[in-house]
């Protein structure tokens, strides 16, 4: 059964949420008079049981697919970014030393990828990826994460994305939940949304690929030495 306040399922025999503590609805509970506006056909029911449940949480496979999707999106920024510095300062890495320019680079990322689940997820609760596949993080009581939740929320992906996200997966996956450490540090909850309207995710689609397209028509009009093959003599 799922609480109807904060979507976490919990076991049948259950009263309360064991995550808000809120009061489960009794599944014994049947209005059976006539005059009941219980649906009559099987769809009707479906959606009725669809919303008297509350969000469901996300799928583990889900939100893979969605970090792929959003991951995706960030190395075409990073791509971009990178033309840009390179273009404009071509001998910037003289002089400094690899360690110096790993680390730089590698924070350089780490910032970019911060912004853009921080921005997205605080101000829509979901990023491109996340909208794509029909999930977005939300609150306990439903609302969405806020720029404040979100920093926290992401501040924690550093240490639940150790190593390849292996330490995220394994909370989330013997969590109740499903929630990572940035989840539980920031109070939140990554749920399916009950209802994605084609248009808006087809918007989201073409917005995802015109930004990785524009990002590498970028990257190649900056640097097209990166894009050249080479070729056998």
């Amino acid at each position: 059964m799922y609480c109807p306040a904060c979507g976490v399922k919990n076991d049948d025999d259950k009263v309360e949420c064991f995550v808000c503590g809120k009061s489960l609805p009794s599944s014994l509970l049947v209005d059976l008079s006539p005059k009941s506006g219980r649906p009559k056909t099987l769809a009707g029911r479906a959606s009725a049981a669809v919303s008297a449940v509350g969000p469901i949480t996300a799928r583990l496979g889900d939100r893979l697919i969605a970090l792929i999707l959003d991951t995706m999106f960030i190395s075409a920024i990073v791509l971009v970014v990178a033309a840009a510095v390179l273009s404009r300062w071509p001998r910037i890495a003289e002089g400094h030393s690899p360690l110096t320019l790993a680390a730089v680079s590698a924070g350089g990322v780490l910032v970019i990828a911060f912004i853009y689940y921080w921005l997205q997820e605080g101000a829509f609760g979901a990023t491109m990826g996340k909208g794509i596949i029909g999930v977005h993080v939300a609150r306990q009581d439903g609302s969405k994460p806020g720029l404040g939740s979100a920093a926290i929320r992401n501040a924690f992906r550093l240490l639940d994305a150790i190593p390849f996200y292996v330490i995220g997966f394994l909370v989330a996956l013997f969590s109740r939940g499903r929630r990572r450490l940035g989840d539980y540090a920031a109070g939140t909850f990554v749920l399916e949304k009950a209802v994605v309207p084609v248009g808006e995710r087809v918007a989201v689609v073409f917005l995802w690929l015109a930004g990785i397209t524009a990002a590498v028509w970028g990257a190649w009009v900056l640097c097209p030495a990166w894009f050249q093959l080479p070729i056998a003599k």
